[in-house]
């Protein structure tokens, strides 16, 4: 088994999750993949990535790579918060990737305030952008639906499920599905 790799080209992935089935820590895995390949990261949500889980991930990666990656803490005005981030990713050099993590409620419509000032930040990016939220119930074939999925300006929509109780994750992409296996070092194909 390896780690499995992402698309890194500038693009906006909206991830809709699944509760507790790993979307952070795909996002983590994410993150040090750009950090590998040179890039610098910044993640911003209401709280950092759990520390454990982070250091499970980024384990084996030299200090000075892991201070590419840049935390920003979404709270108060998201508008201003997304200011903030926007700001920082033009300001600091070589960011290919941006987060946002939990930034809306994890249940019902995403508020118009949260669409605009996230497509705000898309219309303005020239790195990769992550969506990450949880997901709603689904009523056809496909197990979990992207809320505000016509409304972000999203390039792709991905859904990550847990079909079972164990350590098998499905990731939906353009309708196909790959299977991962969540492990302490991250998603393995």
């Amino acid at each position: 088994m390896e780690r499995w790799n992402c698309p890194i080209d500038g693009s906006t992935i909206h991830l809709a999750v699944e509760g507790s089935c790993g979307g952070t820590s795909l996002g983590i895995q994410i993150a040090r993949q750009v950090i590998e390949d040179g890039g610098r990261v910044i993640w911003a949500a209401p709280e950092l990535p759990d520390g454990l889980r982070f250091s499970q991930i980024f384990a084996g990666l030299d200090p000075i790579s892991s201070s590419r990656f840049h935390a920003l803490n979404l709270v108060g005005n998201f508008d201003q918060a997304l200011e903030s981030l926007i700001s920082a990713a033009k300001m600091l050099p070589n960011v290919t990737l941006v987060v946002l993590d939990d930034y809306c409620p994890a249940t019902g419509p995403l508020s118009s305030g949260i669409v605009n000032s996230v497509n705000k930040m898309i219309v303005q990016s020239s790195w990769t952008n992550l969506l990450i939220s949880k997901g709603g119930e689904s009523m056809d074939s496909i197990p979990l639906v992207a809320r505000g999925k016509s409304k972000l300006n999203s390039d792709s929509v991905w859904l990550l499920t847990r079909p079972d109780s164990d350590s098998k994750r499905e990731l939906w992409v353009d309708g196909e599905i790959t299977e991962l296996r969540l492990t302490e070092d991250g998603f393995m194909e």
